[in-house]
């Protein structure tokens, strides 16, 4: 193998990685809490997408319940979309490096 095919293979590689990046932008992950009362959507990006609270919980006295929630839904939707993220790379670039997931922010 000579320079020109490493540098051949770093192009395709660049190419490979950027292809990744994309469909992991615009995967949409949902994490929730209080048995689906509070359903939080984030993108691949990390963006919370969408909010879903279940109308029993709109009352003055569930107030600190529904703040919970909230922070235990958003949590599992973002570490669901690092795990999702690491796992695209990892089957995209065949690889298996343990701990991947924190390149994600984990």
């Amino acid at each position: 193998m000579d320079f020109s095919d490493i540098f051949k293979n770093l192009g395709n590689m660049k190419e490979q990685m950027e292809a990744i990046r994309l469909r992991v932008a615009k995967m949409s992950i949902t994490g929730e809490s209080g048995a689906g009362m509070v359903k939080i959507t984030v993108n691949g990006e990390g963006t919370i997408t969408n909010v879903k609270i279940d109308p029993t919980l709109l009352i003055p006295a569930e107030k600190d319940m529904l703040e919970e929630l909230l922070i235990s839904a958003g949590n599992e939707a973002l570490r669901k979309a690092r795990e999702a993220a690491a796992h695209e790379l990892k089957s995209a670039a065949g690889l298996n490096i343990p701990g991947l997931e924190k390149l994600f922010g984990g």
